[in-house]
Protein backbone atom coordinates (compact mmCIF):
# COMPACT_ATOMS: atom_id res chain seq x y z
CA UNK A 1 0.00 0.00 0.00
CA UNK A 2 1.51 3.01 -1.11
CA UNK A 3 1.92 6.14 1.17
CA UNK A 4 1.28 9.84 0.65
CA UNK A 5 5.06 10.60 0.25
CA UNK A 6 5.42 7.79 -2.81
CA UNK A 7 4.90 10.67 -5.24
CA UNK A 8 7.47 12.89 -4.07
CA UNK A 9 9.89 9.80 -4.19
CA UNK A 10 8.99 9.15 -7.52
CA UNK A 11 9.63 12.61 -8.56
CA UNK A 12 13.28 12.71 -6.80
CA UNK A 13 13.71 9.71 -9.53
CA UNK A 14 13.60 6.81 -7.04
CA UNK A 15 12.36 3.32 -7.98
CA UNK A 16 11.15 2.86 -4.44
CA UNK A 17 9.64 4.98 -1.46
CA UNK A 18 11.80 5.55 1.13
CA UNK A 19 8.97 6.09 3.62
CA UNK A 20 7.10 2.49 2.92
CA UNK A 21 9.02 0.62 0.61
CA UNK A 22 6.53 0.34 -2.75
CA UNK A 23 7.99 0.19 -5.73
CA UNK A 24 7.31 2.94 -7.71
CA UNK A 25 7.22 3.42 -11.38
CA UNK A 26 9.69 1.19 -12.99
CA UNK A 27 10.56 -1.63 -16.27
CA UNK A 28 10.88 -5.27 -15.83
CA UNK A 29 14.49 -5.08 -15.65
CA UNK A 30 14.96 -2.28 -12.27
CA UNK A 31 15.00 -4.83 -10.27
CA UNK A 32 17.08 -7.16 -11.55
CA UNK A 33 19.96 -4.60 -12.60
CA UNK A 34 19.26 -3.78 -8.38
CA UNK A 35 20.23 -7.50 -7.57
CA UNK A 36 22.94 -7.07 -9.81
CA UNK A 37 24.27 -3.88 -7.78
CA UNK A 38 24.35 -1.30 -10.49
CA UNK A 39 23.35 2.16 -9.22
CA UNK A 40 21.19 2.79 -12.84
CA UNK A 41 18.92 0.63 -14.35
CA UNK A 42 20.83 -1.52 -17.41
CA UNK A 43 17.33 -0.82 -19.42
CA UNK A 44 15.59 2.19 -18.75
CA UNK A 45 18.26 4.18 -16.85
CA UNK A 46 16.54 5.22 -13.96
CA UNK A 47 18.83 5.48 -10.74
CA UNK A 48 17.94 2.54 -8.14
CA UNK A 49 18.26 4.05 -4.45
CA UNK A 50 18.69 1.29 -1.50
CA UNK A 51 15.25 1.04 0.34
CA UNK A 52 15.00 1.61 3.90
CA UNK A 53 14.48 -1.92 5.54
CA UNK A 54 11.88 0.08 7.80
CA UNK A 55 10.09 3.81 7.69
CA UNK A 56 12.75 5.92 9.22
CA UNK A 57 9.85 8.41 10.48
CA UNK A 58 7.45 6.07 12.18
CA UNK A 59 5.32 8.19 14.61
CA UNK A 60 6.54 6.29 17.34
CA UNK A 61 9.99 7.08 16.51
CA UNK A 62 9.34 10.40 15.97
CA UNK A 63 8.02 10.88 19.48
CA UNK A 64 10.53 8.70 20.97
CA UNK A 65 13.14 10.91 19.52
CA UNK A 66 11.58 14.20 20.50
CA UNK A 67 11.30 13.06 24.41
CA UNK A 68 14.73 11.91 24.26
CA UNK A 69 16.09 15.64 22.15
CA UNK A 70 14.39 17.00 24.71
CA UNK A 71 16.28 15.09 27.74
CA UNK A 72 19.18 15.88 25.84
CA UNK A 73 18.88 19.97 26.70
CA UNK A 74 18.02 19.16 30.05
CA UNK A 75 21.31 17.03 30.21
CA UNK A 76 23.19 19.57 28.89
CA UNK A 77 22.27 21.95 31.64
CA UNK A 78 23.43 19.22 33.77
CA UNK A 79 26.91 18.86 32.35
CA UNK A 80 26.83 22.86 32.41
CA UNK A 81 26.45 23.41 35.89
CA UNK A 82 28.61 20.51 36.64
CA UNK A 83 31.21 21.74 34.71
CA UNK A 84 30.99 25.39 35.68
CA UNK A 85 31.54 23.62 39.56
CA UNK A 86 34.31 21.80 38.50
CA UNK A 87 36.12 25.81 37.21
CA UNK A 88 35.26 27.62 40.32
CA UNK A 89 36.93 24.54 42.33
CA UNK A 90 40.23 24.43 40.48
CA UNK A 91 42.17 26.69 42.62
CA UNK A 92 40.60 25.44 46.18
CA UNK A 93 41.75 22.02 44.55
CA UNK A 94 44.75 22.92 43.73
CA UNK A 95 45.38 25.00 47.45
CA UNK A 96 43.88 21.23 49.02
CA UNK A 97 46.24 19.08 46.72
CA UNK A 98 49.46 20.94 48.11
CA UNK A 99 49.04 18.75 51.55
CA UNK A 100 47.03 15.70 50.20
CA UNK A 101 47.92 12.04 49.09
CA UNK A 102 45.24 10.11 46.60
CA UNK A 103 46.01 6.50 45.73
CA UNK A 104 46.41 5.40 41.53
CA UNK A 105 44.34 2.84 41.09
CA UNK A 106 44.34 0.15 38.25
CA UNK A 107 42.14 -2.40 37.29
CA UNK A 108 44.04 -5.54 36.90
CA UNK A 109 41.29 -6.82 36.74
CA UNK A 110 40.99 -6.40 40.44
CA UNK A 111 41.12 -3.14 41.95
CA UNK A 112 44.70 -2.39 43.08
CA UNK A 113 46.89 0.19 44.30
CA UNK A 114 50.03 1.00 42.43
CA UNK A 115 51.09 3.87 44.43
CA UNK A 116 50.17 7.12 45.71
CA UNK A 117 49.92 10.94 44.11
CA UNK A 118 50.63 14.06 46.43
CA UNK A 119 51.42 17.68 46.53
CA UNK A 120 53.01 19.19 43.46
CA UNK A 121 52.34 16.08 41.57
CA UNK A 122 48.93 15.58 43.09
CA UNK A 123 48.26 19.34 41.29
CA UNK A 124 49.89 18.73 38.22
CA UNK A 125 47.57 15.46 37.63
CA UNK A 126 44.77 17.91 39.09
CA UNK A 127 45.21 20.03 35.80
CA UNK A 128 45.49 16.91 33.66
CA UNK A 129 42.25 15.91 34.77
CA UNK A 130 40.51 19.04 34.38
CA UNK A 131 41.96 20.08 30.73
CA UNK A 132 41.15 16.24 29.98
CA UNK A 133 37.49 17.20 30.78
CA UNK A 134 37.30 20.20 28.80
CA UNK A 135 38.55 18.51 25.82
CA UNK A 136 36.25 16.42 26.35
CA UNK A 137 32.93 18.46 26.59
CA UNK A 138 34.42 20.36 23.58
CA UNK A 139 34.59 17.64 21.31
CA UNK A 140 31.24 16.48 22.54
CA UNK A 141 29.95 20.08 21.31
CA UNK A 142 32.02 20.15 18.11
CA UNK A 143 30.27 17.19 16.85
CA UNK A 144 27.10 18.12 18.37
CA UNK A 145 26.13 21.24 17.26
CA UNK A 146 26.67 21.21 13.33
CA UNK A 147 23.20 19.01 13.61
CA UNK A 148 21.66 22.09 14.63
CA UNK A 149 22.92 23.89 11.42
CA UNK A 150 21.27 21.50 8.68
CA UNK A 151 17.66 21.96 7.23
CA UNK A 152 15.14 22.24 10.09
CA UNK A 153 13.35 19.30 8.65
CA UNK A 154 16.42 17.55 9.25
CA UNK A 155 17.75 18.44 12.81
CA UNK A 156 16.20 15.81 14.71
CA UNK A 157 17.14 13.07 12.38
CA UNK A 158 20.98 14.68 12.24
CA UNK A 159 20.51 15.48 16.22
CA UNK A 160 20.07 11.75 16.67
CA UNK A 161 23.27 10.85 15.38
CA UNK A 162 25.46 13.34 17.88
CA UNK A 163 27.30 12.27 21.14
CA UNK A 164 25.30 14.36 23.36
CA UNK A 165 21.95 12.46 22.00
CA UNK A 166 23.04 8.99 22.80
CA UNK A 167 24.83 10.53 25.78
CA UNK A 168 21.13 11.64 26.85
CA UNK A 169 19.33 8.79 26.05
CA UNK A 170 21.89 6.14 27.14
CA UNK A 171 22.21 8.02 30.60
CA UNK A 172 18.16 8.25 31.28
CA UNK A 173 18.35 4.25 30.62
CA UNK A 174 20.94 3.74 32.79
CA UNK A 175 19.57 5.62 35.76
CA UNK A 176 16.57 4.07 35.54
CA UNK A 177 17.90 0.94 35.56
CA UNK A 178 20.01 1.57 38.45
CA UNK A 179 17.19 3.00 40.45
CA UNK A 180 15.14 -0.80 39.51
CA UNK A 181 18.30 -2.62 40.62
CA UNK A 182 18.67 -0.29 43.96
CA UNK A 183 15.28 -1.04 44.85
CA UNK A 184 15.36 -4.53 44.24
CA UNK A 185 18.49 -4.73 46.54
CA UNK A 186 17.56 -1.45 49.49
CA UNK A 187 18.19 -4.40 52.24
CA UNK A 188 21.85 -4.78 50.94
CA UNK A 189 22.79 -0.97 49.41
CA UNK A 190 25.54 0.73 51.98
CA UNK A 191 27.69 3.50 51.00
CA UNK A 192 31.42 4.04 51.62
CA UNK A 193 31.67 5.80 54.65
CA UNK A 194 34.36 8.37 52.97
CA UNK A 195 32.13 9.01 50.96
CA UNK A 196 32.68 13.20 49.98
CA UNK A 197 29.70 15.01 48.72
CA UNK A 198 29.20 18.77 47.90
CA UNK A 199 31.52 21.33 47.34
CA UNK A 200 34.38 20.64 49.44
CA UNK A 201 37.64 20.11 47.44
CA UNK A 202 37.40 16.24 48.30
CA UNK A 203 34.53 15.83 46.24
CA UNK A 204 35.58 18.22 43.45
CA UNK A 205 38.86 16.37 43.15
CA UNK A 206 37.65 12.72 43.43
CA UNK A 207 34.82 12.79 41.01
CA UNK A 208 36.28 14.35 38.15
CA UNK A 209 39.04 12.49 38.56
CA UNK A 210 36.76 8.95 38.36
CA UNK A 211 35.01 10.59 35.54
CA UNK A 212 39.00 10.32 33.60
CA UNK A 213 40.83 7.88 35.48
CA UNK A 214 38.67 5.40 35.30
CA UNK A 215 37.83 5.56 31.60
CA UNK A 216 41.97 5.38 31.29
CA UNK A 217 42.28 1.67 33.21
CA UNK A 218 38.24 0.86 32.07
CA UNK A 219 37.31 1.66 28.63
CA UNK A 220 41.23 2.46 26.99
CA UNK A 221 42.83 -0.47 29.18
CA UNK A 222 40.73 -2.98 28.33
CA UNK A 223 39.19 -2.28 24.98
CA UNK A 224 41.09 0.53 23.17
CA UNK A 225 44.83 -1.68 24.22
CA UNK A 226 42.77 -4.54 22.84
CA UNK A 227 42.02 -3.42 19.38
CA UNK A 228 44.51 -1.53 19.24
CA UNK A 229 47.05 -4.82 19.65
CA UNK A 230 44.46 -6.65 17.02
CA UNK A 231 44.75 -3.73 14.50
CA UNK A 232 49.11 -4.50 14.99
CA UNK A 233 48.29 -7.83 14.24
CA UNK A 234 46.02 -7.34 11.39
CA UNK A 235 48.85 -5.43 10.12
CA UNK A 236 47.55 -1.79 10.39
CA UNK A 237 49.76 1.03 10.42
CA UNK A 238 47.35 3.74 12.41
CA UNK A 239 46.43 0.66 14.76
CA UNK A 240 47.26 3.40 17.95
CA UNK A 241 44.50 5.44 16.89
CA UNK A 242 42.20 2.54 18.52
CA UNK A 243 43.47 3.54 21.98
CA UNK A 244 40.84 6.86 21.65
CA UNK A 245 37.64 5.17 20.33
CA UNK A 246 35.49 6.18 17.98
CA UNK A 247 36.60 3.45 15.45
CA UNK A 248 32.86 1.90 15.27
CA UNK A 249 31.90 -1.34 15.84
CA UNK A 250 32.94 -4.89 15.06
CA UNK A 251 32.05 -8.20 17.16
CA UNK A 252 35.85 -8.08 19.21
CA UNK A 253 34.35 -4.37 20.00
CA UNK A 254 31.56 -5.75 21.30
CA UNK A 255 33.09 -8.70 23.19
CA UNK A 256 35.85 -6.19 24.65
CA UNK A 257 32.45 -3.92 25.69
CA UNK A 258 30.67 -6.66 27.72
CA UNK A 259 33.97 -7.63 29.15
CA UNK A 260 35.31 -4.78 30.28
CA UNK A 261 31.82 -3.79 31.68
CA UNK A 262 32.12 -6.64 34.19
CA UNK A 263 35.41 -5.99 34.76
CA UNK A 264 34.26 -2.22 35.73
CA UNK A 265 31.37 -3.81 37.67
CA UNK A 266 33.15 -5.65 40.17
CA UNK A 267 36.13 -3.02 40.42
CA UNK A 268 33.13 -1.17 42.55
CA UNK A 269 32.58 -4.45 45.02
CA UNK A 270 35.44 -3.84 47.63
CA UNK A 271 34.30 -0.23 48.22
CA UNK A 272 30.53 -0.42 47.68
CA UNK A 273 29.33 -4.35 48.07
CA UNK A 274 28.09 -6.59 45.91
CA UNK A 275 24.57 -4.29 45.29
CA UNK A 276 26.62 -1.87 43.21
CA UNK A 277 27.74 -4.35 40.50
CA UNK A 278 25.17 -4.60 38.38
CA UNK A 279 24.55 -1.02 38.55
CA UNK A 280 27.87 0.12 37.19
CA UNK A 281 28.21 -3.24 34.80
CA UNK A 282 25.06 -1.55 33.27
CA UNK A 283 26.63 1.85 33.26
CA UNK A 284 29.81 0.45 31.79
CA UNK A 285 28.21 -0.94 29.15
CA UNK A 286 26.50 2.56 28.45
CA UNK A 287 30.36 3.98 28.37
CA UNK A 288 31.73 1.14 25.97
CA UNK A 289 29.24 1.55 23.46
CA UNK A 290 29.96 5.76 23.62
CA UNK A 291 33.81 4.77 23.58
CA UNK A 292 33.63 2.47 20.95
CA UNK A 293 31.10 4.77 18.51
CA UNK A 294 32.15 7.87 19.51
CA UNK A 295 35.33 7.73 21.07
CA UNK A 296 36.93 8.41 24.85
CA UNK A 297 35.73 11.83 25.02
CA UNK A 298 31.93 10.86 25.04
CA UNK A 299 32.87 8.01 27.55
CA UNK A 300 34.18 10.45 29.83
CA UNK A 301 31.49 12.87 29.42
CA UNK A 302 29.31 10.62 30.71
CA UNK A 303 30.73 9.10 33.42
CA UNK A 304 31.65 13.18 34.59
CA UNK A 305 27.46 14.13 34.49
CA UNK A 306 26.67 11.13 36.84
CA UNK A 307 29.65 11.23 39.22
CA UNK A 308 29.66 15.00 39.62
CA UNK A 309 26.16 15.21 40.65
CA UNK A 310 27.27 14.18 43.97
CA UNK A 311 28.82 17.57 44.19
CA UNK A 312 25.81 19.56 43.43
CA UNK A 313 23.86 17.09 45.50
CA UNK A 314 23.94 19.54 48.67
CA UNK A 315 23.50 23.21 49.61
CA UNK A 316 21.60 25.90 47.07
CA UNK A 317 21.72 23.36 44.41
CA UNK A 318 20.58 20.53 45.51
CA UNK A 319 16.65 20.76 45.23
CA UNK A 320 17.42 22.14 40.90
CA UNK A 321 19.78 18.71 40.92
CA UNK A 322 17.23 16.39 42.32
CA UNK A 323 14.64 17.78 39.50
CA UNK A 324 16.76 17.17 36.59
CA UNK A 325 17.73 14.23 37.72
CA UNK A 326 13.93 13.14 38.45
CA UNK A 327 13.26 13.95 34.80
CA UNK A 328 16.06 12.30 33.26
CA UNK A 329 15.68 8.80 35.64
CA UNK A 330 11.89 9.35 33.92
CA UNK A 331 12.77 9.80 30.44
CA UNK A 332 14.76 6.32 30.90
CA UNK A 333 11.31 5.10 29.75
CA UNK A 334 11.46 5.70 26.44
CA UNK A 335 14.74 5.57 26.37
CA UNK A 336 14.36 1.94 27.18
CA UNK A 337 11.68 1.70 24.54
CA UNK A 338 13.88 2.74 21.68
CA UNK A 339 16.83 0.79 22.93
CA UNK A 340 14.74 -2.27 23.22
CA UNK A 341 13.61 -1.49 19.24
CA UNK A 342 17.37 -0.74 18.35
CA UNK A 343 18.30 -4.41 19.61
CA UNK A 344 15.67 -6.20 17.96
CA UNK A 345 17.68 -5.81 15.36
CA UNK A 346 20.95 -6.52 16.56
CA UNK A 347 21.18 -10.11 15.25
CA UNK A 348 20.97 -9.06 11.60
CA UNK A 349 23.49 -5.60 12.75
CA UNK A 350 25.75 -8.37 14.72
CA UNK A 351 25.78 -10.55 11.44
CA UNK A 352 27.08 -7.68 9.45
CA UNK A 353 29.71 -6.55 11.47
CA UNK A 354 33.38 -7.28 10.81
CA UNK A 355 35.09 -9.84 13.10
CA UNK A 356 38.08 -7.90 14.03
CA UNK A 357 38.65 -4.36 12.09
CA UNK A 358 35.79 -2.00 11.82
CA UNK A 359 36.11 -0.06 8.37
CA UNK A 360 38.20 2.58 8.23
CA UNK A 361 36.45 6.19 9.16
CA UNK A 362 37.56 9.66 8.25
CA UNK A 363 38.64 11.01 11.90
CA UNK A 364 37.67 10.52 15.30
CA UNK A 365 34.95 13.19 14.94
CA UNK A 366 32.94 11.44 12.19
CA UNK A 367 28.98 10.51 13.11
CA UNK A 368 27.92 7.14 12.35
CA UNK A 369 24.22 6.28 11.81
Amino acid sequence: MSCDKCEECRENGYAYCIHCGEPLDSCPHCEESRKVGYAYCASCGRPLRPVQAEPRTSSQWNVLRSVIIGTSVLVAVLLLAEFCAMLLGIGTVWDWASGASYDVLLLAPKLVSVGALGGTGLQLFWIVIVAAIVASVALVLYQTLPALRAPREKVAEEFSKTPLYWVAMLLGAALFLNVVCVVIQIDEVNLPTDSAIGFIPEALYAYANAAVWEEVITRIVWIGVPMAVLGLLCKKKDALKYLVGGFGMSRAALVLIVISSVIFGFGHLSGWGLWKVIPTLISGLAMGYLYVRFGVHASIVFHFIVDYMAVLASGSTALLVSAILMVIIISGIPSLIEIARKLLRAPEAVKGMPNIIPPDQESIFSRRD
